[in-house]
C-alpha cells in the first residue's frame, strides 16, 4: 500500500468516508471496510499485463505503465540506469521530438512525470478521459521506439548528475544514507541506492543505455495500470491497438544476491560540514508483503506517527534531546531496512539519544503494546488506505505496486485486513527478531572536528 495523495481528481465518495472514519470511536473504525474495487485484467500476447479500475467520479483517467526495473537491476559499473531512464524517455522517439511527449499531455489538459525506486520505474500521466487513447499511443511510442541518440544520452546525464549534486551531494546529510546502504548491505544490489554514482554515469556510453534499454522496457516487463473514466471494452481495444503491435523482449533473467543475515553491529562515524550531530540506525527486515511487515508497519506508527508517539515524545519533547526524530520502513520487494533516524540539538551527543532509542525499543521487545495503542495505530493505516482512495493516480499507484511488487493485484481489497488482524503478540514478536544490536547499522553524523563522545551534556 502507497500513501501517496494526489488531490487532482479526489472521489465524492472518499470526501465522505474519511469524516465518517474520523468520527468513529476507535472500536467502531477498527471494524469499518473499504469499498471493494473491481478490477479488470488483460494479458497481451506480447507479455504486457493491464489492470483496469473503471471510476466516474470525474471525467479524467490515471494511465501508468509500471516497468519492472530499478536500482536493484543494475549491474556493475550502471549504477544510475534506471533513474537515468526516468529521465530519458521524455526526451524524444522517431515518432516525438524531445519535450513532445509532455506538450501532448499538457495541451490536453493533463498532467505526467515518473519515479524511480529499488524495484520499478513508473510513469503517468493524469489526462481528460476523452484523451485516453492519445495517452496510450505515448506510451506504447516510448515503450520500444525511444530515441537514445549521443545527444539525448549526453543532455539527461547531465541532467541526472546536477540532480543527484543538488539532492544528496550539497545538502546536509543528503549522502547519509547511501553510506548506511552501502554498509549495511554487503552483497544485494541495495547497497547502492537509485541516484548511481557520478563514476558510473561518467563512464557510461549511449551503447551500454541502449541494451539496457532493450533488456527491461519491453512489454513483457511492463504493467499498464488504468484507473478512470473509461469502458473497459473501449479501453481494451485501445490497449490492443496501441500495444499488441509490439514485439515481446527477451525473457529477462535476473540474478540478484540474497544479502546473508548481520551477525554484528556496524557503526560508521562521519565528520561533516553540518551545523548539528545525527544519527540513523538501520535494522535489517523482511520484505514487502510477508508477514512480519504488517506489525513492523504498525511498529513505526507507534514510534513516530504524529507528535504522541513514542520516539517524539521521549526526544524531542521530554528530553528535548532531538530536534527532529522519527523511524520507517523501506519496504520493498527484497528484504531492506527499518530506520530509525535523528536531528540533535546542540550540546548532544549521538550516544545519548541511541541510548533512548534502544530504551523504547526494548519497552517493545519486553512488553505487549497497549490494545488501545496498537489500535490507533490500526486506525491511522485504515485512515491512509482511505485517504489513498481520492484520486485515480494514488488508487493507480496503489494497484501499480500490488501487481508489480506484491504480485497479487487483490491486495487493493485484501491487505488493509493484514493490517487490522496484528496483535500486540506480533508487535512483540518482530521487535524480538528484528530491533536487535546485532541485527543494526548505524551512522553518526558529527559537525568537522567533533567525531567520538565529547560535546554531551
Amino acid at each position: 500500500m502507497i500513501s501517496r495523495q494526489h488531490w487532482t481528481d479526489c472521489s465524492p465518495l472518499a470526501w465522505f468516508l474519511i469524516p465518517a472514519l474520523l468520527a468513529l470511536p476507535a472500536p467502531l473504525a477498527g471494524r469499518v471496510r473499504l469499498p471493494h474495487t473491481q478490477i479488470d485484467q488483460v494479458v497481451l500476447a506480447n507479455g504486457l499485463r493491464v489492470e483496469m479500475v473503471e471510476n466516474h467520479d470525474a471525467p479524467v483517467v490515471n494511465v501508468q505503465v509500471w516497468y519492472h526495473v530499478g536500482s536493484k537491476d543494475e549491474g556493475a559499473g550502471q549504477t544510475g540506469f534506471a533513474h537515468l531512464f526516468e529521465h530519458l524517455m521524455f526526451d524524444g522517439t522517431r515518432n516525438l521530438g524531445p519535450d513532445e511527449f509532455s506538450n501532448y499531455i499538457v495541451r490536453s489538459g493533463g498532467l505526467d512525470n515518473a519515479y524511480t525506486t529499488e524495484d520499478a520505474t513508473v510513469f503517468w500521466e493524469t489526462v481528460p478521459s476523452s484523451t485516453l487513447p492519445v495517452a496510450l499511443w505515448l506510451e506504447a511510442d516510448r515503450m520500444r521506439n525511444l530515441d537514445i541518440s549521443d545527444r539525448s544520452f549526453k543532455n539527461e546525464r547531465e541532467v541526472v548528475k546536477e540532480e543527484r549534486r543538488e539532492r544528496f551531494d550539497n545538502q546536509p546529510y543528503g549522502n547519509v544514507l547511501e553510506v548506511l546502504y552501502a554498509h549495511a548491505f554487503t552483497v544485494h544490489p541495495y547497497r547502492h541506492t537509485p541516484i548511481g554514482s557520478m563514476e558510473d554515469l561518467d563512464r557510461a556510453s549511449a551503447g551500454d543505455v541502449r541494451r539496457f534499454y532493450d533488456t527491461y522496457y519491453v512489454p513483457n516487463n511492463a504493467t499498464l495500470v488504468i484507473v478512470g473514466d473509461f469502458v473497459k471494452a473501449g479501453a481494451e481495444a485501445e490497449i490492443r491497438k496501441y500495444f499488441a503491435p509490439i514485439a515481446a523482449g527477451a525473457p529477462i533473467e535476473r540474478h540478484i544476491a540474497v544479502e546473508p543475515p548481520q551477525a554484528g553491529q556496524r557503526i560508521v562515524k562521519l565528520q561533516q560540514d553540518v551545523a548539528l550531530p545525527a544519527f540513523v540506525e538501520g535494522f535489517h527486515m523482511p520484505a514487502d508483503g510477508t508477514p512480519d511487515a504488517y506489525p513492523l508497519r504498525l511498529a513505526a506508527v507507534v514510534l513516530s506517527e504524529g507528535e504522541s508517539s513514542r520516539i517524539y515524545r521521549r526526544l524531542v519533547y521530554e528530553k528535548q534531546i532531538a530536534l527532529q526524530a522519527e523511524s520507517s520502513g523501506n519496504f520493498t520487494e527484497d528484504p531492506n531496512l527499518f530506520f530509525v533516524f535523528g536531528v540533535l540539538n546542540a550540546g548532544y551527543a549521538p550516544a545519548q539519544a541511541e541510548a533512548e532509542i534502544e530504551s523504547l525499543l526494548a519497552d517493545l521487545r519486553s512488553q505487549p503494546l497497549p490494545a488501545a495503542e496498537l489500535e490507533k495505530a490500526q486506525n491511522e493505516i485504515l485512515r491512509e488506505f482511505t485517504v489513498d482512495r481520492q484520486s485515480n493516480q494514488s488508487r493507480a499507484d496503489e494497484l501499480g505496486q500490488d501487481t508489480v511488487i506484491l504480485k497479487d493485484p487483490e491486495l487493493v481489497n485484501t491487505e488493509v485486513e493484514r493490517f487490522l488482524s496484528v496483535t500486540p503478540a506480533d508487535i512483540e514478536r518482530v521487535a524480538r527478531k528484528y530491533f536487535v544490536p546485532e541485527n543494526m547499522t548505524l551512522v553518526e553524523v558529527y559537525p568537522d572536528g567533533k567525531s567520538g563522545r565529547g560535546g554531551g551534556r
